[in-house]
Parts: structure tokens; sequence; C-alpha cells
């Protein structure tokens, strides 16, 4: 029996009244008699758990009618009708108004006793209905989750085949979800070890329960089109409690797109890689002058004329890395603070130039200062004189013997510009983009010494003072960094 369950008896009939509440009594659920449509409808706005079994003659209105405004007013009150008409085209039109069962009234009063068994069913029918309702509801909550997630999502059959992908990994992988649907996992993806199958994970999902890893996208380089998979199956609805989990018959995999993650690692390994050995060529220098300059007896031939300058160059280059390091672990941690305050910026340029002017004149570069009259900038000095030093030295650094490294100044839209031009090998359309990027270097046959953070830096002390950095380049004549700064 159901709980709380009140029949509603809607019938004019005295003695079909007594019948019908005496062939419910033995099954407790109360019984509440009505005479009339209106009646029925009064008793149904007050609320309650109601069954309605109603006549099809009532004084004050059709009990189609009736039918019709109980489905309208109360759509999951079963409306079941109790009739002597046994009209084929009334039972059709009456259940198309909104009746969930038609019971035919019988001379030899039979039907009072599928009376219990007919108000049963109803019930049935709507707890069914509404587990119905509410799995649609789940799932159409589940479909626009899966599909507004930015994780992708699909699901496998027990041979690996795509029975849904959801948008986002539909358009990571470039195809319409049309074209993935039907198709198996293997054709687009593989095992990122190359001695793993994909073949063997699936079966190792249906004895293990579960599998989570990395596949990569096929016809895609490394770190490009990784993806780290958890792979879950889902065991049969009427499997019995404690069933294998190979009985499942899909699998669902979440996929997530580590391919940056992997790109971040391969940068900090090559840049771990990039300052050892550039910080080990330094000291090298270092060392191996220094020991000469400590031999009691060096050859005089062997002894380069500009020997201290070279030593302190190299002591400049290891402590231009090590502050590079330390820079990068105060923005990372947001820790960089600004204390900006009235300077000349001409002096501070001039010091700059004159501070690389050895290592240019060893190089063969010509350095210049085009700098006029300007006011004094508001500003963090040593912060900005980082940027400028990191500018001066990579434009050095780029810059050909015989070639020239150009300061400017200017007043430009209110802003003060500081361009930095050289005359060296310039930087490819497709670099520049990406050279302010973290760990970044411009792909070069013949290596230079630089971890990658030196313009990353720069551009992030620039845009703290609300400025900015721009690049003009052409391969083979030269490059001008332009430097932006609130005047």
């Amino acid at each position: 029996m159901s709980e709380g369950v009140h029949i509603l008896l809607v019938e004019d009939d005295p003695e079909e009244r007594r019948l019908a509440c005496r062939a419910l009594a033995g099954t407790g659920w109360p019984v509440t008699e009505v005479t009339s449509g209106a009646a029925c409808l009064n008793v149904l706005q007050r609320g309650g758990n109601f069954v309605v079994l109603l006549a099809l003659g009532l004084p004050d209105m059709e009990g189609r009618e009736l039918i019709a405004r109980v489905a309208a007013q109360h759509p999951e009150t079963p409306a079941v009708v109790v009739s002597t008409v046994s009209d084929l085209g009334v039972a059709i039109e009456a259940m198309q108004r909104g009746a969930w069962d038609y019971v035919l009234k019988r001379p030899d009063r039979s039907h009072l006793e599928d009376l219990p068994h007919v108000v049963q069913r109803a019930l049935d029918r709507r707890q069914l209905q509404r587990e119905c309702n509410r799995y649609r509801d789940e799932m159409e909550a589940l479909a626009i989750a899966l599909r507004g997630t930015t994780d992708g999502v699909v699901i496998l059959d027990a041979i690996g085949r795509i029975t849904f992908a959801n948008r986002a990994l539909a358009e990571a992988w470039k195809r319409p979800e049309s074209a993935i649907v039907g198709r198996l996992l293997s054709d687009f993806v593989s095992m990122a070890r190359d001695d793993d199958e994909l073949g063997d994970v699936l079966a190792a999902v249906a004895d293990r329960g579960r599998w989570s890893g990395e596949v990569r996208a096929r016809g895609a380089d490394p770190p490009v089109g990784i993806w780290d998979v958890t792979l879950t199956p889902i065991r049969c609805p009427d499997a019995p409690v404690g069933a294998a989990v190979r009985d499942a018959r899909t699998i669902v995999g979440i996929f997530r797109d580590v391919s940056e993650k992997h790109a971040l690692e391969q940068l900090r390994a090559d840049f771990l890689s990039m300052i050892t050995h550039d910080i080990k060529v330094p000291l090298t220098v270092i060392l191996g002058y220094t020991e000469m300059l400590t031999d009691p007896e060096p050859p005089p031939d062997q002894i380069p004329p500009d020997i201290l300058t070279r030593i302190r160059e190299s002591g400049e280059t290891i402590h231009a890395l090590v502050c590079n390091f330390l820079d990068l672990s105060r923005i990372e941690a947001g820790r960089m603070s600004l204390d900006p305050r009235p300077f000349d910026l001409r002096a501070m340029l001039a010091h700059s130039l004159e501070h690389y002017e050895s290592t240019a004149r060893r190089k063969g570069i010509t350095l210049s200062l085009d700098a006029g009259t300007l006011p004094p900038l508001v500003a963090d000095e040593s912060q900005l004189e980082r940027v400028v030093t990191n500018l001066l030295a990579n434009a050095i650094k780029y810059t050909s013997s015989g070639g020239h490294v150009t300061v400017k100044t200017a007043r430009e839209n209110g802003q003060v510009a500081v361009a930095f031009q050289d005359t060296g090998r310039g930087i490819p359309a497709d670099e520049l983009p990406h050279l302010f990027e973290k760990y970044r270097r411009v792909k070069e046959q013949k290596r230079t010494e630089g971890t990658g953070l030196g313009l990353f830096i720069a551009k992030t002390i620039v845009d703290a003072h609300g400025g900015n950095i721009r690049v003009e380049s052409t391969p083979g004549v030269g490059s001008t960094f332009t430097l932006l700064l609130p005047a």
C-alpha cells in the first residue's frame, strides 16, 4: 500500500458510492466522497495525495471536462473513469483528455473487485512516471554539464568504440562530434609510452575498475596533444551487487589537456640546462684568468691585455643570471614591489651605455645615445635600469662586429619613448609574438647564452609601471625595442 494516498470518489449516485467504498475498505486508503465536479476540484485545490475515481455523468459538468481540468491543474493526480458507458470512442476521448485508466461497470458488480488493483496500477504508473521524469532531468542536466565542461568526455562501449563525445573534446580534436561518434578511440589517440597498447588499457579498466594515465593525440608531436585520461566503467543497471566489473557495458573517459603542463616542464628542464651551461662558461673564464693572474711566473704572451675586463664581464654575466632567477621567484610569488621617485632618465641611460662601452668596443660595436631634454620621470629607477641594461645587453649580444646600437628618446602621445635600435641579425616574424614568454628564446642555429627570462622580466616590470614594450624587427637588418612609459 502506498503511504499517504487518499481516494477521491466523485459519484452522485449514493448506492454506487456505497459499493465502491466497501470494495476499497480493505485497502487502507481513506476515501473522500464528493458528488460533483466542482467539489472534486475544491478538494484537490486544498492539496493532498489523491487518486480520483470519477463517473462520466455528473450533475454540474461532463466527466470528460472534469478529467481535462484535473489533468491541467494537477498533472500528477491519477484520474480513473468508472462508467457504464461502453462506447470505445468515449473511452478513447477520455484517455486523450487525461484519464489514466477506464473501468467499465458490469451488471454483476465484478468490476468493484478490480478497483483496488486499478488504483494500485495508477499509483505504480505515477511512480514510474516520476522516476522517468527524474532520470530525464538528470540526463538533461548531465548532458548540459558534459557539453559545457572544459574537460573532454567520451563514452565508450566494451570494445572501445566511441558512443558519445562532448563539444570540448571535439573542438580539441578539431573534428565535429558526428565524425567522432562510432569510431574507435584508438583512431584518435595512442598511449604516451610506445610499449603500451590502448587495448590492454581498456581490458585493465574491466579488471581493475579504473585506469588513469596519459595518451597522446595521433599525428601530434609532444609536448602538444598530451592528455591526462581517467577511464571508469559503468556497471550494467541490472547487474547484481558484487558483479564483476568486466560485465560493464560502457566506459566513461575524462580527458584533460596537459600539453601546456608538459611544455612548461620541458621549458623548465631546458632552463635548468641552460642556466647550468650559462653559469659554467663565465665561471670557467673567471677561474682560468684568475689562475693566470695568481701564477708566480705567468707567460707574458698568454695574458690578454683586457683580462680584468673579461673577468668583470664574466662576473656580471653570472650576476645577471642570478638576478633574473631571483626576480622570477619574486614575480611568481607576487612579491615584486615598486618604489617610484623622480629621476633623470637621460642620466640613467648615459650611465648604462657607459657601463657597456668596453663590451661593445671589444666586439667592434658602436654605441650612441640620442636623447634630448626630458622631464624627470617618476618611476622605480633601479627596476627600469634592469630593463634598460637587459635590452642594451641583448642588442650588443645579437649585433655582429662593425654594427651599431643606438638608444633614442622621444615624446609619443603623452608618453616617454625609449628606443633601442641595433643592426643585428633580427628576429623571425613567427617568433615575435612569443618573445616575452617565460623561458622563451629565439630559435637559432648557433646557441647564444641566456635563460630566456630577461624579456619576460623586462615586460613584467614595464607593465607594472603602466607602460608597454613594442618590438619591430627585420631578419638580417636589425631590431628595435621601444619602451613606452607614462610621462
